[in-house]
């Protein structure tokens, strides 16, 4: 490594947005593992501007023993204390995860503690998967392998939660100002519309802002005002 590169993934976000900085660029973190939430690269994404308050960590799961046979460390307990300080100290940020359910050998007392931690965190995004046996993978090969029914209805239990969390923290944007990219244009009932998304939106993720068509063009870096919205989806008019 040359010497002054950056060494860790907070060093290079802060080169990033030094780089990007004359450029209005947003910089978003995706894919994180909650062993590397180091308090450098919390502070690092609290203090750059250019770096999104948005984090996705996607944990799978919380119980201590579920994690370990996916062969990932944790509890539920550290990682609740971990959202608990990122949103202690990083004020506003916006939390993706992700979950899966029917992994072998999970009890239903094990798949209730995991509704039961998606419900308290609260998360903005989650996305949610049945375990699924992958060839020639060492979980495949475990005993105690979970009922195809019964991974289906536990799946549909969490995805229920997660859009229930998800719409109520896509409702709780309506009333704010933010800047939205417009990425296209789409064709609805009603005529041509445009499609954007604000920072707490990861592109082809997490939904998405629409405007009517006439106000912008494709590429634009809008103020918004957010009036309503549906599902993970807001509805705003251009205020700048």
């Amino acid at each position: 490594v040359a010497e002054g590169s950056p060494r860790n993934l907070a060093q290079l976000l802060r080169a990033v947005a030094e780089a990007v900085r004359p450029h209005n660029v947003w910089v978003r973190v995706l894919y994180l593992q909650p062993e590397g939430m180091t308090d450098e690269l919390i502070e690092t994404i609290r203090d750059t501007p250019e770096v999104l308050p948005y984090i996705d960590i996607p944990v799978q799961h919380c119980d201590a023993r579920i994690l370990k046979a996916m062969r990932r460390s944790g509890s539920r307990q550290e990682l609740e204390d971990l959202f608990r300080d990122l949103r202690e100290r990083i004020p506003g940020i916006v939390i993706r995860s992700t979950a899966m359910v029917g992994f072998p050998t999970e009890t239903d007392d094990e798949f209730r503690d995991l509704i039961d931690f998606m419900d308290t965190v609260g998360f903005d995004y989650t996305s949610v998967f049945a375990y699924s046996q992958e060839e020639g993978s060492l979980a495949a090969k475990m005993e105690g392998q979970v009922d195809e029914e019964v991974k289906l209805e536990r799946a549909q239990e969490a995805m229920d939660l997660a859009e229930s969390l998800g719409f109520a923290a896509t409702a709780a944007h309506v009333g704010e100002r933010a800047q939205v990219i417009v990425d296209g244009i789409e064709e609805t009932e009603d005529g041509a519309e445009l499609i954007g998304h604000a920072w707490f939106q990861a592109p082809d993720s997490d939904g998405a802002v629409h405007l009517d068509a006439s106000e912008a063009s494709v590429g634009d870096i809008l103020t918004v005002e957010f009036t309503d919205s549906f599902c993970y989806e807001l509805i705003g008019h251009v205020v700048e």
